[in-house]
């Protein structure tokens, strides 16, 4: 069975004596992520967690020593959900132009469905992410798959220096995720989020087979 917590949003009604180890802090980081959204990270705090699951504040810090260290766990799983929108956007693998593309929509869309935890993603509370291990390396994975992606594109064209080529399209992609996010990009009023991306990306795909 998969550990994989997925974002979504639930009441908690148990008592705290009804939590096994592993499900209150499965709880815990589920409630968080739902404050996450309401609230802010400037909100969210492990009192107001503790209150709405019906636990103390001891029995949050068993498993979370304070809150970075709880909003590194939803960062954490925010990662993990960023790179299982990608991978589940990829229509055709065989084809690294349309993957690129796919890739990059799967991040984009990510961005705008979940806000909030994109945001504590990639923002400053958690700026010193060497301190997270597991989030380090949760957090490459969706620059991997790009960098994956570009390197098959990029097989008919040796000449081309796939790091430069793998940084400019995460760039592009990250910066226009950031930009929609922030509100300083918006989608055209029909919601087509495949031709805006297309748009986007149009300067950097002729270089891709």
């Amino acid at each position: 069975m998969s550990n994989t917590i997925v974002l979504k949003r639930h009441k908690h009604h148990k008592q705290q004596d009804q939590y096994h180890h592993g499900d209150l802090r499965r709880a815990l980081i589920e409630a968080g992520l739902q404050m996450l959204d309401f609230y802010g990270t400037e909100g969210l705090s492990l009192r107001r967690i503790a209150k709405s699951l019906n636990v103390s504040q001891t029995a949050i810090y068993s498993h979370f020593k304070d809150k970075t260290d709880l909003l590194a766990a939803l960062a954490e799983v925010g990662f993990q959900q960023l790179a299982l929108t990608m991978l589940h956007n990829v229509k055709d693998p065989a084809n690294a132009k349309r993957r690129i593309f796919d890739l990059a929509e799967g991040y984009i869309g990510f961005a705008l469905k979940n806000k909030a935890v994109f945001s504590l993603m990639f923002g400053r509370e958690l700026a010193e992410i060497k301190n997270y291990p597991t989030l380090a390396l949760t957090a490459g994975k969706s620059y991997a798959l790009l960098s994956a992606a570009v390197a098959d594109g990029l097989k008919n064209n040796p000449a081309a220096p796939k790091p430069v080529a793998t940084n400019a399209l995460w760039s592009l992609v990250h910066g226009t995720a950031v930009l929609l996010v922030d509100g300083k990009l918006k989608l055209a009023e029909t919601g087509d989020l495949s031709g805006f991306v297309a748009d986007q990306l149009s300067p950097m795909m002729d270089i891709f087979s």
